[in-house]
């Protein structure tokens, strides 16, 4: 493709994920979080290095893959070796993940490895500041923190492989390996060699943090306070916990109507409704809750866990015969289940990046391998969620978060209850079972699981 010459496009679209490739391509932009917006995005610019590393410009996934895993076939849920259903053995560190402990189980394993010199994730600094962090002994793994779902920037990572000689593990959602891989590619192809693996996350969107503005003006938590956040913990979905000097508020992420307004899809980051990339096609392993009928009454949480190499699979073998996770053995199948068929093979994302082309908007450049696979949309749908996106981007803008909570309990309330009464349906009624339309696990593959 033709590339823009510079980051305009990104900045007037509202595109920037926070990857921080543009930062290590043009060293005089920074990222900085727009005062309305709340979303991080560059502080002008730029060049056009920075452009031809944004991931919100273009991703060359059939290049990237092919760079990533130089031989290996690819299909619409990327390259596939095994997908697996997991576990940690650890109680403690199942329930405070709530999706199964298994990063943390594989970064401990890991860092066990003389091969690896430490491995880079997420840490908290302070309030709802995060950053990558280098942590090199498997004692700090359980200090880290578990995902954690606003908008941050993220160029760390690549300032410590450039500063530091080794081997490390990295851990990240699919937008950032996008960054951080084409980045290395266009520009330091050296870097490749300090990547000993990647540990990546099935994503479920990033939010502004007008998000979280949001949730705390609905419950009478002071914004500016907050000392610390944790999306998840306590159980297989988890509750948001929010901290501030004068004590904690728990939020229950599955029924409590202010967090699905808070949370609602119009706060992810605009790039969000355009990505096709939520299986993490560029990582060596992929984590994410199995959301499958078969798991969901699980006491802590399960993992879908999905190897795109034979020695991540080898890995997680050797980890499950030492007892310190459990293991079962699924199929593609349950990862278009667990995350949904319009997830999986970007139905709406390919088809709102069309519709948005029609209108004359920029849109990033973005073709995966799942694109064979993708249904149509109806128009009728992508320019109902195209007129409520404007609508409530320039109300959570205003801070007319309650107008937006009234809104959904009057004029959204159908659309919320048929979305509710569907996902009982299927993960608790099973109803894809009764009709024919799915075989649901043996309940002997999940006879380990607690």
């Amino acid at each position: 493709m033709k590339f823009p010459a510079d980051l305009t496009p990104v900045i007037d679209n509202d595109l920037c994920i926070g990857c921080g490739a543009c930062v290590a391509a043009d060293p005089s932009i920074d990222l900085v979080l727009h005062p309305e917006k709340l979303l991080f995005e560059p502080s002008h610019p730029g060049n056009e290095l920075a452009a031809r590393v944004c991931p919100a410009i273009a991703v060359d996934y059939a290049g990237l893959q092919a760079r990533r895993f130089p031989g290996a076939q690819s299909g619409p849920f990327g390259v596939v070796q095994s997908v697996a259903l997991a576990q940690s053995g650890d109680f403690d560190r199942n329930l405070h993940a709530s999706s199964g402990g298994i990063i943390k189980e594989l970064l401990v394993d890991f860092l066990e490895q003389d091969e690896v010199d430490g491995v880079i994730a997420l840490g908290h600094v302070k309030g709802l500041e995060f950053e990558p962090r280098l942590i090199t002994v498997p004692q700090q793994v359980d200090e880290l923190p578990g995902s954690i779902y606003h908008n941050l920037p993220k160029h760390r990572v690549l300032d410590i492989l450039r500063e530091k000689q080794g081997k490390y593990v990295l851990v990240a959602i699919p937008c950032e390996l996008e960054g951080i891989f084409t980045y290395i590619y266009t520009v330091e192809p050296h870097l490749a060699e300090r990547v000993y693996s990647t540990v990546g996350l099935l994503c479920g969107w990033q939010y502004s943090h007008h998000s979280l503005k949001a949730i705390c003006e609905f419950k009478g938590i002071d914004y500016e306070s907050i000392t610390d956040i944790s999306y998840r913990g306590g159980g297989p979905v988890g509750k948001l916990q929010i901290t501030t000097a004068t004590g904690s508020k728990r939020v229950n992420r599955r029924v409590d109507f202010d967090y699905q307004v808070a949370f609602d899809r119009h706060f992810n980051t605009p790039r969000c409704h355009l990505c096709v990339n939520h299986a993490n096609f560029l990582a060596d392993i992929v984590v994410g809750d199995a959301w499958l009928p078969s798991t969901v009454m699980t006491r802590t949480g399960i993992s879908l866990v999905i190897s795109r190499t034979a020695e991540a699979d080898a890995m997680l073998r050797r980890l499950a015969e030492a007892e310190r996770i459990v293991l079962t053995d699924v199929s593609t199948a349950e990862i278009e289940e667990s995350q949904t068929r319009r997830v999986a093979f970007g139905d709406f994302s390919y088809a709102y990046a069309d519709f948005l082309r029609e209108m004359g908007r920029f849109v990033p450049d973005l073709v995966g391998p799942n694109k064979d696979e993708h249904r149509p949309v109806s128009r009728s749908e992508l320019e109902l969620f195209d007129r409520e996106l404007h609508i409530k981007l320039k109300l959570q803008r205003e801070g007319r978060y309650r107008y937006l909570r009234r809104r959904k309990a009057t004029k959204e309330m159908g659309r919320f209850l048929k979305r509710y009464l569907r996902w009982f349906a299927v993960r608790i009624l099973r109803i894809k079972s009764l009709t024919g339309k799915r075989r649901e696990l043996d309940r002997s593959q999940l006879a380990g699981f607690r």
